[in-house]
Order: C-alpha cells, then structure tokens, then sequence
C-alpha cells in the first residue's frame, strides 16, 4: 500500500539550464532548452540530429551492466588514511562534478564542459570492486547496494540511487519523526501540484530529502567501513 495525500499549492524556484535534444527508450520525450556555458547535456541516443550544435556527438547512455573502462585521470584519492589506496571517480566525489536532479530520469543528467558521455561507463572505484554499499546520512535506514561483477561504473552508482529514492512510501515507512513526515508532505506537494501521475502514486523516499534533490558527491563512511556515505545539495 503506498502513502497518498492531497495536493495543494505550492512555489518553486527554477534555474535556466542547457538541455540539448535527447531520446531515452521507447518511452522518453524529447527536450530542448538554451545554450549554457557552465554544464553540457547528457545526450542519449545516437540517432539525434542537433542542428544547432554541429560538433556534438550523441552517445547512448550506457546500460548499468555494460562493460566498464577505466582512465586513471578521471579518479580522486580517498582523503581517509585507511582508504589511500582506494580512488573514486571524479564525477563521483564531493563535487558537484555533474548536475544531478534525482527527482528525474538519468537523460537529463548533465556534465560540466570538457566531460564526454562515455566518462559515464567507466569505474566508479580504482581498484575496480563488483559491490559497493551507500548510506543516505538523511535516510540511514535506506541503504543503496550496487552490484556489478565486472566492475561497479559511474552508471550503475547514478542508476541505482535514482531507482532507490523514487520508490513509493508505504505507510509504516511514514512512522518517523513529524518533522520528517511534515518536509516528505511538503516535498510531495510541491512535487507532484502540476503533475496528476505524481499525485496518484504518492509520497516517495525521494520527498524526506525536501529541497535537496541535487546529487552532491560520495564521501567515505564516517565509520571508517567500506561503505560510502551520500550527499544532497538544495541547487548546483
């Protein structure tokens, strides 16, 4: 059973970013936006023709099992000294390297200047490892574990976090504090006011983390486990 509410009126603030023409699946819409001089869309299909962009090449967002690939200078050092000999990729680290809306599908992720889509396929962490566990410090009930055997990728990372906040909330989950209860409410509403699909399916994990929807980058626990630790910004 998952957690319903009315909806009612609610604002938001909106930036102006560059999107460029891109196609996801069977079931995708296409979109079109300004140009930016800070971040580039992620193209999605290599069938699109961007007229106005000539030299861009389209490139298929990678599926979370393909083959993964490596380059040494895409990665940073763990700052911890149990961890120096572990290296995450740089568009996974404390960035942001990339604009993330974990509230929406992977197609409109975008890179900063300089960052080709195929950075996307290669390994999240050096030395590769097939299993990584990511705990969100706001919902620490709500662990992520991404699995990969041939290595986990950036891709399997931003997938799997994606799939795991924007699951329905049933109504146990909701016994928390009223506080949270009250940011996830809100959250819902101001998400879901334009949108009837959003309002029949209800309140979502994603909606405890209130205006910090954006994906910020992974630390290393503060456990000192293997495990990472998942940060949200309110904008990039």
């Amino acid at each position: 059973m998952h957690y319903r509410i009315g909806s009612s009126a609610s604002s938001s603030n909106h930036k102006s970013w560059a999107v460029h023409n891109a196609q996801s699946g069977p079931n995708s819409q296409t979109f079109q936006g300004h140009s930016s001089d800070r971040w580039s869309a992620l193209p999605a299909s290599s069938s699109v023709s961007i007229p106005s962009t000539p030299h861009l090449h389209t490139v298929s967002l990678p599926h979370p099992n393909a083959a993964s690939h490596q380059s040494p200078m895409s990665y940073h050092h763990s700052s911890t000294h149990r961890s120096s000999l572990i290296v995450l990729h740089s568009l996974l680290s404390y960035g942001p390297n990339l604009r993330f809306n974990v509230t929406r599908d992977l197609a409109h992720v975008q890179l900063r200047p300089g960052c080709p889509p195929t950075m996307l396929q290669e390994l999240a962490i050096h030395p590769p490892v097939s299993h990584m566990t990511i705990t969100i410090l706001e919902l620490p009930t709500w662990t992520l574990e991404v699995v990969n055997p041939r290595g986990v990728t950036v891709n399997d990372v931003l997938f799997k976090i994606r799939e795991m906040l924007n699951r329905n909330v049933a109504s146990q989950e909701m016994q928390r504090s009223s506080r949270a209860v009250s940011v996830a409410i809100d959250s819902f509403r101001a998400r879901s006011r334009t949108d009837p699909h959003e309002q029949a399916q209800g309140v979502k994990r994603v909606d405890f983390l209130g205006p910090k929807v954006f994906f910020a980058g992974l630390t290393r626990a503060r456990d000192g486990s293997d495990s990472w630790d998942i940060h949200f910004s309110q904008n990039v």
